[in-house]
């Protein structure tokens, strides 16, 4: 019977977190203990926290890698391995790692072998990669953004891409559009200020542009434009659709990569109900046809399509990417801490006064000493 040790976790308290000391416990022979070794702060963590989302968690965090401590025999991972979370369960996509259940923001993480195999929550890392665990890091949100382009591909051959967001997945998406795609993308922030920042810290490629609602600088360079990814907060989802139905052509394919409140639906589309689109592709698998839609106010006929969770196959194909430094981790200006540093990270993340910091992704590095040593364990 495997047993963790005391270590630390970062729990939320109402829409606080607080790093604290979890005792030691025995686990079932059933379970796979990991210790993890980076875990990335996402849009959907903040959108929980502040309450526009809602969550059944105590601990937050979905994007991470760690090493199997001990595992069952025959359950698909061994001890040692490096693995990374895939946190939307592929058959039962309610459950997800670190929103309706807990997550990685903790020393150790664990769960059942049988679950873990059949929803896909585990990849085992390639053992010839020699990426830095923060970069891996990196890899599940990378999938997304590329399960997202496979997507948009599936409906036209698109040449052009409208992106309003600009967070991490939006400038990951820039940057697999314009570099592995070959094709043009326009990336539009909320803030001029913040675009302005945008412009200066990252090193884009020369076919990608970067513009912001206050200037309504896209809308005229961004009218032949024939897909388009949303992927902004929960919050500003509703009006960023309406950006998005405003600026591209007709016949043009959305993909909803941002979530919308709960039971959403759009008036200038009859009502249809936005967050549900994205359940027709859950983790690499489609049940469902692309929604066509005609927008009341411009007449336009547009594709609607989007997704919950990756696949294993996005997540490899993500660091494949990552390792040949097709896309890479300095292309996202971010910021590395300790999980006790997390709390208060998360607030300035949170604060009114987050467009005025030079990092937009925070990822939490944990100890690497061996499982056990500061437990004084052998």
């Amino acid at each position: 019977m495997p047993s963790v040790p005391a270590h630390r976790v970062v729990s939320r308290v109402s829409r606080q977190l607080v790093v604290k000391q979890q005792p030691s416990a025995n686990l079932s022979d059933s379970t796979i203990m990991i210790r993890m070794q980076a875990a990335g702060v996402c849009g959907t963590d903040l959108a929980m926290l502040s309450g526009t989302r809602l969550c059944h968690a105590e601990v937050l965090g979905h994007e991470g890698v760690g090493v199997v401590v001990s595992a069952p025999e025959n359950c698909g991972v061994q001890k040692g391995a490096r693995v990374i979370l895939n946190p939307v369960h592929r058959t039962q996509p309610d459950v997800v790692i670190g929103h309706s259940r807990d997550g990685i923001f903790r020393e150790i993480f664990w769960l059942d072998a049988s679950e873990a195999s059949q929803g896909s929550l585990l990849v085992e890392c390639p053992k010839q990669c020699s990426l830095a665990d923060a970069e891996l890091a990196l890899a599940e949100p990378l999938a997304s953004v590329l399960y997202s382009i496979e997507l948009l591909r599936k409906k036209r051959n698109a040449t052009s891409l409208l992106i309003r967001g600009s967070g991490t997945i939006a400038i990951l998406a820039a940057k697999v559009w314009s570099t592995i795609e070959g094709s043009s993308a326009v990336l539009v922030s909320k803030s001029e200020t913040h675009a302005q920042w945008l412009r200066q810290a990252i090193d884009w490629p020369g076919n990608v542009k970067v513009w912001s609602l206050e200037t309504k600088q896209g809308s005229g360079a961004s009218a032949h434009v024939d897909s388009a990814i949303l992927c902004c907060s929960r919050e500003d989802a509703p009006a960023g659709l309406h950006f998005l139905m405003d600026t591209i052509q007709d016949n043009a394919t959305i993909d909803l990569m941002a979530g919308f409140p709960p039971e959403y639906k759009e008036p200038r589309l009859a009502g249809v109900g936005m967050d549900r689109i994205r359940w027709n592709n859950i983790c690499g698998v489609q049940s469902g046809p692309f929604t066509t839609v005609v927008d009341q106010n411009t007449r336009k006929i547009l594709d609607l399509v989007g997704h919950r969770g990756t696949s294993e196959k996005h997540i490899l194909q993500a660091v494949e990417l990552l390792s040949r430094r097709a896309v890479s981790l300095t292309d996202v200006p971010h910021r590395q801490i300790t999980l006790e540093e997390l709390p208060a990270t998360v607030g300035e993340m949170l604060s009114p006064a987050r467009h005025s910091t030079n990092w937009i992704k925070a990822i939490v590095a944990f100890p690497k000493e061996a499982f056990g040593e500061k437990n004084g364990q052998s």
